[in-house]
């Protein structure tokens, strides 16, 4: 048994009606909890309860950013492979999720010690903080992978426990067409006034941002039926049994078409198009790795041209879209 599993078993898996309840928080953030309940057929006191122990517990927490629409004319970023000395891979994750600009980090296996994504305004500001990142790992570059686009994102991968049914119960009901996001100004306003907890009362937003609750209330709708911000809910993936990881480097014929379809698919949770080798770069999810040859022939259907060029296992996950995590995948307690 190797250390890795040592530390994934330290983690129970979690119940189902956790993981069910999650999902539903997934799907949609603030549903009501009387929703989430009668979905779920428990009582919203159980729901509230269940969920308000998994965040203490840190084993799942909100996720509130703005869109990477949104941030695509303002950052761009840059997936750095690191080989570092032996014996201090660990210790350099550490050290490279430490920026702001460090957007995600994975302690990986195979000809990568380290996969940081990096961020920054401007190619040359991000070629400046690879750099940095070197340095401040003592690491040497393998490889810089330019992102292009970016089809999935970790905060936005569900469990997919909930029917469609289920999932269709829990999104508010509207047959109007998504609007216009609200100014930029008031999206920065009520990004910084929820924060980590995507659950923020009406009231409690209102007073936070300033103005009027329904005003507020307003505004937070637009911005999230806009897509302007996104709500998410992460979790320990060792406490759904996903305690394995694997990252692919794909060749297809059309990056974007495969792209779209494959960050659809249950097992990414991470799906951009890079300038590399291949034209994309996976992340995928696993129970076990013996499993990885046949997630790949059912993610090579949607993909015409499908070649792999490359594979990195992820040991763990260090840092998660700026979010800090401990060595068993919960939320760091400084986090």
């Amino acid at each position: 048994m190797t250390p890795a599993d040592d530390e994934i078993r330290q983690l129970e898996i979690l119940p189902e009606i956790d993981l069910a309840l999650i999902d539903a928080l997934q799907v949609n953030p603030r549903a009501p909890w009387t929703t989430v309940a009668t979905v779920l057929d428990i009582d919203a006191a159980t729901a509230a309860r269940r969920w308000r122990r998994l965040h203490e517990e840190r084993l799942a927490w909100w996720v509130v950013r703005p869109s990477a629409a949104r941030l695509t004319p303002y950052l761009d970023a840059t997936l750095v492979l690191l080989r570092c000395p032996p014996g201090t891979a660990a210790e350099a994750a550490e050290r490279a999720a430490a920026p702001e600009w460090a957007h995600t980090v994975d302690l990986l296996a195979g000809t990568a010690d380290l996969g940081v994504v990096v961020l920054g305004s401007g190619l040359a500001e991000v070629d400046a903080r690879v750099d940095e990142l070197a340095a401040r790992c003592g690491g040497e570059v393998v490889e810089r992978r330019v992102v292009a686009d970016v089809y999935a994102e970790d905060a936005g991968w569900r469990l997919g426990i909930c029917s469609p049914s289920q999932r269709q119960a829990l999104l508010p009901r509207t047959d109007q067409p998504a609007p216009a996001p609200p100014r930029a100004d008031l999206v920065d306003e009520l990004l910084a006034a929820l924060g980590d907890d995507a659950r923020l009362s009406g009231h409690e937003l209102a007073t936070r941002v300033g103005g009027s609750e329904p005003t507020v209330r307003r505004g937070l709708d637009r911005a999230l039926r806009s897509g302007a911000i996104q709500l998410g809910c992460d979790l320990a993936s060792p406490a759904a049994g996903l305690g394995r990881g694997a990252l692919l480097e794909v060749e297809v014929d059309d990056p974007v078409r495969a792209g779209r379809a494959l960050a659809a698919a249950g097992p990414v949770h991470r799906c951009v198009q890079t300038v590399g080798a291949g034209n994309l770069t996976l992340g995928v999810r696993l129970t076990s790795l013996a499993h990885l040859p046949a997630i790949e022939a059912e993610l090579a259907a949607p993909a015409p041209g499908w070649r792999v060029r490359g594979r990195l296992t992820v040991l763990r996950p260090v840092k998660r879209q700026g979010q800090v995590l401990d060595s068993v995948g919960r939320r760091a307690l400084d986090g």
